[in-house]
């Protein structure tokens, strides 16, 4: 097919075989852009997962975080309900 369209072509002479030459380097060009959006668009893909696996970590990491801080908070409280109890009863007792 493409030997047939450059015969035809060349039939026109240096006119023909230029426009064979835009021809060609129009379609090579197209294939190299459709080659970086291709490798841009994986590169693209690559850093979105690489930022959802940052993010789904950071978010494990802040629900242990809000864990502990809960977990510390109520043995806080309950410390200080002890000791509230403690006061209470030497209060009581003296």
């Amino acid at each position: 097919m493409e030997v047939e369209f450059l015969s035809i072509i060349a039939q026109y002479g240096p006119l023909g075989l230029w426009t064979a030459s835009l021809l060609w380097m129009n379609w090579q060009q197209r294939k190299d852009q459709k080659e970086e959006e291709r490798i841009a668009a994986e590169r693209l893909k690559y850093h979105q997962e690489s930022i959802v696996t940052t993010l789904t970590e950071q978010r494990h990491m802040l629900e242990k975080a809000i864990e502990k801080i809960d977990s510390g908070l109520t043995a806080m409280r309950e410390k200080y309900a002890e000791d509230r109890i403690l006061r209470m009863k030497d209060g009581q007792g003296g």
